[in-house]
């Protein structure tokens, strides 16, 4: 007679034991490697959309209209005029209301218009009168290949020559501000004379000049802070904010931006 062979009860217990410890540790691997997986992807969302706030920020302030840059009393807010376009002048008489001025054309084939301001370092930008660094009209630099003429709607004298003869064509104010959870920009809105006065002034919605630059920062994280440039230096504007994921995650991100001062 063959013998049989087979498992015990104890063996069977032993096995299923050490089948269950296996499978827990199994599981638990797999379920630690997929959270971690699931927070360096949400690390990695969070510093790709940082990078794209300071890029989106940075380039536009590089582009601002030198002594147009001022910020609120609490740093959340940040406002400037963007440069159309940029040229040299040839005269200028400071000691009266001129109602041309002659300048380099910056293409042969575009126009470009916008607020014309010469040495807007000095004086209100946000508050533009017939005397002034920046017309309280727009005015068209036109296109050409020899020297071209700048004509203003109205007369305006501008109260200081530029040391290098600049001339700037700008568009309207803008700011970037945040709100809640979401940075936006506004436009639109016209000038606004104190700096106390621009949140209440802001845009509402979308038609009305709101636009969304980005979402999922941490409520009254972002901070504005402005150095004014001077004759000997440039202006320096540092700014900082906390981007939280959906997992609680967090991420700090500062920047600086030189404002190049070009009077």
């Amino acid at each position: 007679m063959q013998k049989q062979s087979a498992f015990t009860l104890i063996e069977l217990l032993i096995t299923m034991m050490v089948g269950g410890i296996v499978a827990v540790i199994s599981v638990q691997f797999i379920a630690g490697s997929g959270q971690a997986l699931i927070d360096t992807g949400a690390r990695q969302q969070l510093a790709a959309t940082a990078a794209v706030i300071n890029e989106q920020i940075s380039r536009q302030l590089r582009q601002a209209l030198p002594g147009s840059i001022r910020t609120t009393s609490d740093g959340a807010c940040i406002e400037f005029m963007p440069v159309v376009a940029a040229t040299v002048y040839r005269g200028l008489d400071t000691g009266q209301a001129v109602s041309s001025l002659t300048a380099i054309p910056v293409s042969d084939s575009d126009n470009y218009s916008g607020y014309v301001s010469v040495y807007p370092i000095h004086g209100n930008l946000y508050n533009p009168g017939t005397t002034g660094p920046l017309t309280t009209t727009t005015a068209i630099l036109p296109a050409g290949s020899a020297l071209v003429t700048v004509n203003l709607p109205q007369p305006h004298r501008f109260p200081s020559a530029s040391p290098e003869q600049r001339l700037y064509i700008s568009g309207a104010p803008q700011t970037f501000c945040q709100d809640g959870t979401w940075l936006y920009r506004y436009s639109g809105y016209g000038f606004i004379n104190a700096v106390s006065q621009l949140p209440a002034a802001l845009p509402a919605d979308y038609a009305a000049g709101r636009e969304v630059m980005a979402a999922g920062l941490s409520a009254g994280s972002l901070q504005f802070d402005y150095v004014p440039p001077t004759l000997k230096r440039n202006g320096l504007v540092s700014f900082s904010f906390i981007l939280t994921a959906a997992n609680g995650d967090q991420l700090t991100s500062a920047q600086e931006v030189q404002i190049h001062n070009v009077p």
